[in-house]
């Protein structure tokens, strides 16, 4: 077997605490799931804390920076912006959402990770409600409501059909319309 990279251990180490949670998050646990020696985990990371900093670095890279940058890429309404952002929240696996967030109630340093990852979300939410036409106070309110349905979605268990997805987005996107 070649070198694994960083990012493949990172993208393993997140693969990993979705499905197994944050406890599998260990350097002879997630060598011996890839099949490579631990050595290979210490060549890209001093030590446990440092790859343990890098997942949560490749989280927030993964599930928020790249995704506002895709869609700002897209030139569109601000109203698609948000309908876009909400339909890849609604449809994705919440499985890595609740790991980490289950994880923050056991470390103070993914508590801070997971505190900086909701206020950028809330605000890219809120610049894209503002851009719509809202005022900061309703941008901010209607971005909070919107979010905290995202977060009901990541703890509730059930996978949605189509159509279900379908029907939530429509909720939320009426919860940004602005005429209310």
């Amino acid at each position: 077997m070649s070198r694994l990279s960083k990012e493949q251990w990172l993208d393993h180490g997140l693969h990993q605490l979705a499905q197994h949670g944050f406890t599998v998050l260990k350097a002879d646990t997630l060598a011996k799931s890839l099949g490579v020696s631990r050595g290979s985990f210490y060549w890209h990371f001093k030590d446990l804390g440092a790859f343990h900093r890098a997942v949560l670095a490749h989280w927030y890279q993964v599930t928020v920076a790249a995704i506002i940058q895709d869609i700002e890429t897209q030139e569109v309404s601000p109203h698609a912006k948000l309908e876009r952002l909400i339909r890849i929240a609604v449809g994705s696996s919440r499985s890595l959402e609740r790991a980490v967030r289950a994880w923050s109630f056991y470390e103070p340093a993914v508590q801070t990770t997971l505190a900086d990852v909701d206020a950028k979300r809330l605000e890219y939410v809120t610049t894209l409600l503002s851009n719509m036409g809202l005022d900061d106070a309703r941008a901010q309110a209607k971005a909070r409501v919107i979010y905290c349905g995202y977060l009901g979605q990541v703890v509730l268990s059930d996978d949605l059909s189509q159509t279900q997805q379908s029907s939530i987005i429509d909720e939320l996107m009426s919860i940004a319309d602005t005429q209310c």
